[in-house]
This record gives C-alpha cells, sequence and structure tokens, in this order.
C-alpha cells in the first residue's frame, strides 16, 4: 500500500514504448499515471527539473497538455525513479520564470516544488513560452536586468529550499537563464558544496539523455549515502556544450561570468570520475537495497 504521503493521478495518459521498455520512439502504445507527492515530509532527496509547457495548467506532469507523445522530462524521471517515488524518498522541483510574471514578490521565489505547481498556473489558460536566452539578454543600455530579477528569484528560492532540510539537492536545468542564475544564487547562498548542479546544453532535445546519465546519483543519495556538491557538465554532451558556447557573444559580468566559463574536458571527465565514486556502493552501505 503507498504511503499516503504519494498520489497516483489515475488519468490515463498514452504515451509511445521504446522496443527496450521505456517511453520514448516507436512501439505500442499503453497507459500509465504519475506519481504525485501530496508532501515532502518522507522525502530525502530533491531533484530539480525544467520547466515546461504544462506549466500553465499547474502541472509540469501533464505533458499531453503540449506534446502528442504525452511524455516530458517530469514523466521520463517519475518512471526511473519510481520506486523511490512511491516510498515518498525523492521529490521534484522546477526552476520557473514564470513565477516572475504570477507573483513577482512571492517569498517562496522561482524554485516550484512538486506540491504547489499551481503557483506556475497561467491564469488566461496559455503556454508561457519557453525561456528564450533573448529574453535574459541586455538591455540597450547594457543592463542584465532580468538576469538579476531571476536570481534574486532563486536565492529566495535556494534559501527556502534549504530551511526544508532536504539531506540533498541535485538540479538539471537546461535553458541558459536558468543555469546561470541558479549557480549565481547557489554561490550566494553558500551551497554550491553540498548542491549538485548538472550542466548540459540548453536545448530541450538533450534532456532526456541528460536525465538518465543523472538517475544514477540521485539513487545514490537516497538512502544514506553522500553524492559531494558542485557543477558537474556532463562528459557525453561536452562538444555540444562547446558548440553552443560559440553562440553566445554578450559578454556576461559577475556574477554569471564564472558560471559560464566550460572547463577543459580532462577537468569535467575528472570530475565525474569523481562523481561516479561517490555513486559507489560501500560494504557498510548497499545503494541498490
Amino acid at each position: 500500500m503507498p504511503d499516503d504521503s504519494v498520489t497516483v493521478d489515475d488519468t490515463p495518459v498514452e504515451y509511445p514504448v521504446r522496443e527496450r521498455g521505456g517511453p520514448c520512439g516507436g512501439g505500442v502504445q499503453v497507459n500509465r499515471p504519475w506519481i504525485q507527492l501530496r508532501d515532502l515530509r518522507n522525502a530525502r532527496v530533491l531533484l530539480i527539473l525544467p520547466c515546461n509547457a504544462a506549466a500553465c495548467v499547474g502541472n509540469y506532469f501533464r505533458a499531453e497538455v503540449y506534446r502528442k507523445t504525452g511524455w516530458n522530462t517530469w514523466r521520463e524521471a517519475d518512471l526511473l525513479l519510481q520506486d523511490l517515488r512511491k516510498a515518498g524518498r525523492v521529490a521534484f522541483a522546477a526552476v520557473d520564470s514564470s513565477i516572475l510574471e504570477t507573483a513577482p514578490n512571492d517569498p517562496r521565489g522561482a524554485i516550484v516544488l512538486e506540491t504547489e505547481m499551481h503557483r506556475a498556473r497561467n491564469p488566461e489558460g496559455e503556454d508561457w513560452g519557453a525561456p528564450s536566452w533573448r529574453w535574459f539578454r541586455p538591455t540597450r543600455a547594457g543592463h542584465w536586468t532580468q538576469l538579476e530579477v531571476l536570481t534574486e528569484a532563486l536565492v529566495k528560492g535556494v534559501r527556502r529550499i534549504e530551511e526544508l532540510g532536504f539531506s540533498h539537492v541535485l538540479a538539471l536545468v537546461n535553458p541558459r537563464a536558468y543555469f546561470l542564475a541558479l549557480a549565481a544564487a547557489g554561490d550566494r547562498c553558500r551551497v554550491l558544496d553540498r548542491w549538485v548542479l548538472f550542466r548540459t546544453p540548453a536545448h530541450p532535445r538533450f534532456l532526456l539523455r541528460a536525465l538518465r546519465e543523472l538517475v544514477l546519483f540521485v539513487r545514490a543519495a537516497a538512502p544514506e549515502g553522500h553524492v559531494h556538491g558542485g557543477i558537474y557538465p556532463i562528459p557525453d554532451l561536452y562538444p555540444i556544450l562547446q558548440r553552443e558556447a560559440k553562440a553566445y557573444r554578450d559578454p556576461l559580468p559577475a556574477p554569471w561570468t564564472e558560471w559560464n566559463r566550460l572547463p577543459s574536458l580532462r577537468e569535467v571527465k575528472a570530475r565525474w570520475a569523481a562523481l561516479l565514486a561517490d555513486a559507489e556502493p560501500t560494504d557498510e552501505h548497499d545503494s541498490s537495497e
């Protein structure tokens, strides 16, 4: 019997199954509900994911609102972590700039927990639109106003999340502005030695691939494990990060300059190897149990 902190949404959603049994690609159609936490009392790990177009209806899981496959990063993460989700051990949240429109003075900031997704609902019922970099570029006077506002809202969000007492916070956010603002906010709040930020290309086509890379670390953190904080570019996606970096020409000022720097591939691989070592089970603790 599931813990009463877990809700299984019984709205049937059709999605295609991969040949290997997953949700994407060709194959037969099946129905599967998702798990949505009512509260966070059992959650040890918070996984921060990108917001998506279903924010307009106040539920990031509802991929069918904007995608025929009925599938997105939130649904994939829920599937890959199903056992931990049923136990209420892993909670989800999103970085969402729509909060700057709906409630710019909200003390909870721009990190939206899955228990409060209504915060991102658009009263008009329309898609907020993708958080393109052009929204956050400097004004003609050279002011980075929108990126500053987002960073301040994320400082509020980070401080609030810290007060909730999660043992680990891991984040995968792909929009460039989201990553830069979250890294700057994490630095100001002095959590980057504990929080794990995965750096992935801005284009959403790489999100599911990135998510499958980091599930291992969420699982390692969910019991009594330890995953060292820091910023970790995903090695397999490094060439794409390099290509994307060349497309941005506006020089970034502090506090975002440092987080815009892309380490060498050698450094990226070394960091990743250290993170993998964290995820390996020990004699005292087997992460598969």
